[in-house]
């Protein structure tokens, strides 16, 4: 039996559904509280909750999706000469800190 990793559509899909129902339940907390505190409004109590839970849902879903395609684990790790080349250009830009005698130093030499 072989086992494939799931691919970052697959990932995408699951965070949506997760994310969309989640939001959707809370949409619908949302939703009935609100509705008995206000009022239905003008589209009734299950069109109220329902555009509650729809919006909700969407909004969290979408987020979730983009938040599991982000932290997606890839498989691919650094080559040697790519670790290399990266150490390389860290170091470059990595300098030591003066020392605050010798930055003192410096300072007054050159306001003389």
């Amino acid at each position: 039996m072989s086992y494939h990793q799931p691919s970052l559509w697959d990932k995408a899909k699951m965070g949506l559904i997760m994310g969309g129902s989640v939001g959707a339940c809370l949409g619908c907390l949302i939703g009935f509280y609100s509705t008995m505190k206000f009022g239905p409004g003008p589209r009734g109590y299950l069109g109220t909750i329902g555009q509650y839970a729809l919006g909700s849902g969407a909004s969290f879903g979408f987020f979730m999706m983009i938040g599991s395609c982000i932290r997606s684990d890839n498989d691919r790790s650094l080559s040697a000469e790519d670790r290399a080349t990266l150490r390389a250009s860290m170091d470059r830009w990595r300098s030591p800190a003066p020392t605050p005698v010798a930055f003192y130093l410096a300072k007054t030499a050159k306001a003389e």
